[in-house]
């Protein structure tokens, strides 16, 4: 008689702990896999941020002297990178832009955020990224 009642005290306990544990497992895989096509997205998008810091590595070693300031993007001309007026959409989903401004320097030669004077030779460059659908 004792073994009954202690059989059913333990599937109590066994059936407590499975209605705790059970859906806190399902929602850790739920999140994982979410969690995998956020990872997947933040792959590709520095993909293609190394891709835009190499192009602009190519083009400065060729010199600023075609380029003004503005917003650009890379595309392959020829066998080299070129930077493209604009900014650009890759596949419909990621975005990418390169920005080009003017640097200037205070009398110390410290770069000025305000004011000083313009510096030929240095220029200011910010690639900016994103995408949809996900988060960042």
């Amino acid at each position: 008689m004792n073994s009954k009642g202690q059989t059913l005290i333990e599937l109590l306990i066994t059936i407590a702990l499975a209605a705790i544990l059970i859906p806190a497992l399902l929602v850790g895989f739920s999140v994982a896999r979410s969690g995998r096509a956020q990872q997947d997205q933040r792959l590709q998008a520095a993909t293609y941020l190394k891709e835009a810091q190499e192009a602009v590595r190519v083009v400065a070693q060729n010199g600023w002297a075609n380029l003004a300031n503005g917003t650009y993007h890379p595309e392959v001309s020829g066998s080299t990178w070129a930077l493209v007026s604009g900014a650009e959409t890759i596949n419909s989903n990621f975005t990418r832009q390169i920005v080009i401004d003017d640097v200037f320097r205070d009398s110390g030669g410290a770069i000025a955020t305000t004011g000083g004077t313009l510096d030929p030779s240095t220029k200011k460059i910010t690639v900016v990224y994103g995408w949809s659908g996900g988060a960042a």
